[in-house]
Order: C-alpha cells, then structure tokens, then sequence
C-alpha cells in the first residue's frame, strides 16, 4: 500500500490534491484572489461624472479655429463657455483648456469653467493639474457636490482610492440624492473588497434612478462577490429587461447560475449566447466549467478544446482543459497542457500549482515540488501549496522539509485539516517502531 499523508482538495476538484480552478477570464474583470476565480479582477463599468457643466447653448464660434486670440477677445464669458463645450465633446482638448482659462482670467469664481477646466485636464491625463483645478474651485464653492464627486474621480484614476472615498462621501453630505456619487462610492468600495457597502451604495442610486440598467448589472456584479448568488441573478435580469441585451450580461447571468450550482440553467443561458457568437470564448471556457461540475468530462474536454480554437493564447481555457484531463487521470497530458499555459502566462500561480497536482500523481516528485516552490514564490500565503510541497518533500525522503511545510500551512491556514493530519501522521510514524503505513485514500 502505498505510504502517502492524506491530502486536502480544494472543494468539488480532485482527491487529494488542491487544484485552483479558473473558470473564466471575465471581461467583467473580478477579483482574482480565492480558489475559484475569474481571470481578472470583476470591476463595476466605471464611474459617472458630473463632467463638462452646459449652463448656455452652444452657439456657431464653437468650432473656430483661426486667430484664437483676436476670437478670445470678442467672445463673452457664456459665449467661450460653449465654445469650450463644444471643443471638449470634439476632443479640442487644448482649445477647450484655452476657453476656460480664459473665461477664469475674466471672472475667477466661475464654477462652470473652473470644474470644466478640471475635466479638460484631466482627460488629457494632467491629472495633478485637474486635482490641483478642483481644488481651488472648492476654495470657492466649498458646498458643491459635483465638485467633490468629479475631484474624487480625478484621486481614483491617480489609484488613491482614500482621497476617493473622502470626495464621494463629502459630495454626498452636500447633495444626499446624488445618485452619481453612491454609483462611484460603490465602485471604489467594491474595488476594495467592500461588498457590502458597495452593495449598499448601488441600492441608494437605483433609489434615484430605479430604471438604470448600468446601475443594476453593477449590483449584480457586488452581490454575486458577496456570494448571494440567487439575487445577484435577479438583478443580471433586471437590466437585461431594461435593456441590457449584451453577450457579456449573458455570461454574467451563466456565471451565476453555475455558482449557484443551476446548472441546466447555466448551459441554457451558455447556449444562448453561443447561437449568437459561435465563437464567444468566455461562453466556451464556462460551458466547459459546467460540464465539468456535471461530470461530463468528454464533453467538457470538447468545449473547452472549441475556446482555444477560438482563441490559442486564453490560458484560462487551457488551464481548465488541464483540470479536467487530470480528472480523466490522464496526467501526463495534463502536465503538458500547464506547460503550454505557463510558456503564455510564466506567472500563473494556479497553473503552476495544478502542474505540481499531476506532477506529483505522475510520480515525478522533484518536478512536483519544483511546480509547488514557484506556485508560493508567486503566492506565498497559498496554505494549500505549503501542504502538498510537503508531501512532495515526503516522497523525496527530506520529512523535515516536509515538517516544515506543513507547519507552514497550519499558521497560515489553522482550519486546513489536511495539514494537521499529514504533520499528525509523520510524526506519529516517527514515533512507532516498525512505523505506521500511512496511506492515500482514493
């Protein structure tokens, strides 16, 4: 029999040994930090800005080109305001940051120009000059709300999200039915990890604006990251009844389905999508996923094999191919697909991890622990990996390394039961004369 520690799997994956599934590459980018993830981390769209402040129509100066200056003089400050408008929405951006400075040479105080020369600058990427902008016209209009929702914009594309959370909150203690501003708190929350504050805030701007399909797909998107997956579908089919009637919102709705384990729905939704786009590689990659949930693992291998016809370098598809030929205990092809991943994506630490899964029930345990040392040099708190590098180190005859390891695990991971009993084992084993067999289940 043979003399192996019971090892831990990761739920619904393989006996024994923890292999991280992706399921997809969402182009909903989510968060890519659990077991069970998405190719890139799954963001609200984006933010909605109080941009350029139209106060007057624009009038026929808007478009002219010729002999700024002399033009400069003879227009009025309403009339370079439309003109600035005008510029901005055609990307003059230079000649629109012209009109408004010049509009502010005239009259300091004019908040329209001032926040309209914030958003000038700040889509030509000046982005301290914008925040510098908004700045100074606070000094002045210090109970704006808009202001302070599109100086909090300006903080969230320089990534300071603190600064953005103090302007969206801010702004909402000025104006507290500003919908603009709970759509953008929700946003950063959510790209924090807030699920349920973001949650909250999307529900206080659909309290504004109930018919917002944007608004509900983003809720959607933040009940789903809080594991409420059954809402989070209803919300999906709220702005699709609104008006949402995209592939993606499709896949969204597929992807809650499968999480919610509604897997002839998930498969329903999928096929859908792909009667529309035959090719949809995102469609593919998850109908792969949930045929492998289902255990239709041939059928999985074809649709995940269609996804990378489609598209030779997703290397989640590949990687998932390679979970589900492990599964079929065809582990050298297995070992081969992750390599095929790494040589698109070297810093992968899921693919280096399943590698070392196949690796090691290949018997090739020098490889295996190879595969396991990169998956913690990438992802050092990976409790999961520490674990099965010691059993690797086990097979290799070095039971301190793998004492360590397991070790190791234990203090990132206590509840890893798995760990404790392999550590529990060999040291038991150790202590027995002649030493306990100590077996692999399965």
């Amino acid at each position: 029999m043979p003399k192996t520690p019971f090892v831990d799997r990761r739920p619904a994956i393989i006996a024994f040994l923890v292999l991280s599934l992706l399921p997809s590459r969402a182009a909903s980018a989510e968060s890519a930090a659990g077991h069970e993830q998405e190719s890139a981390p799954q963001q609200a769209s984006g933010f909605s800005i109080s941009s350029l402040w139209e106060l007057v129509e624009p009038d026929c100066t808007a478009g002219q080109k010729d002999d700024r200056a002399q033009v400069l003089k003879s227009l009025s400050a309403n009339e370079l305001l439309s003109r600035g408008l005008e510029a901005a929405r055609g990307q003059y951006l230079e000649e629109a940051v012209e009109d408004f400075s010049e509009v502010l040479k005239r009259d300091p105080g004019n908040v329209a120009a001032a926040n309209n020369l914030a958003v000038a600058l700040k889509r030509q990427g000046l982005l301290d000059q914008a925040i510098e902008q908004y700045r100074k016209a606070l000094e002045g209009n210090p109970g704006k709300a808009e202001l302070y929702n599109n100086l909090a914009c300006a903080y969230m594309a320089r990534g300071n999200f603190d600064k953005a959370l103090t302007g969206f909150y801010q702004a909402l203690h000025c104006k507290k039915n500003y919908a603009d501003a709970s759509y953008n708190l929700a946003h950063v929350l959510y790209l924090r990890g807030d699920w349920a504050g973001a949650i909250a805030a999307y529900q206080e701007a659909l309290k504004s604006h109930p018919e917002c399909s944007i608004y509900h797909r983003d809720l959607a998107d933040a009940l789903r990251a809080e594991g409420d997956y059954s809402q989070s579908i209803a919300e999906y089919k709220a702005a699709r009844r609104l008006g949402d009637d995209s592939l993606i919102l499709g896949v969204r709705i597929a992807r809650s389905q499968k999480d919610d384990r509604q897997f002839p729905q998930a498969l329903e939704e999928l096929d859908q999508i792909l009667k529309r786009e035959s090719a949809n590689t995102e469609a593919l990659n998850l109908k792969g996923l949930v045929l492998w949930k289902l255990g239709k693992l041939p059928e999985a291998v074809v649709v995940l094999e269609r996804a990378l016809d489609a598209d030779p370098r997703f290397p989640q598809a590949r990687n998932n191919l390679g979970i589900v030929l492990y599964d079929m205990h065809r582990f050298q092809e297995a070992v081969s697909v992750w390599r095929q991943v790494l040589a698109l994506k070297p810093d992968y630490p899921e693919a280096h991890y399943n590698m070392g899964a196949a690796l090691y029930q290949a018997g090739l345990f020098r490889q295996a622990a190879d595969a396991f040392q990169e998956t913690l040099r990438l992802t050092p708190r990976d409790a999961a990996a520490h674990n099965n590098l010691g059993l690797s180190l086990l097979k290799l005859g070095d039971t301190q390394g793998a004492i360590a390891q397991w070790r190791a695990a234990i203090e990132l991971d206590p509840d890893l039961a798995q760990a404790h009993i392999n550590l529990g084992k060999v040291l038991l084993q150790d202590r027995k004369k002649p030493p306990l067999d100590i077996h692999e289940s399965g």
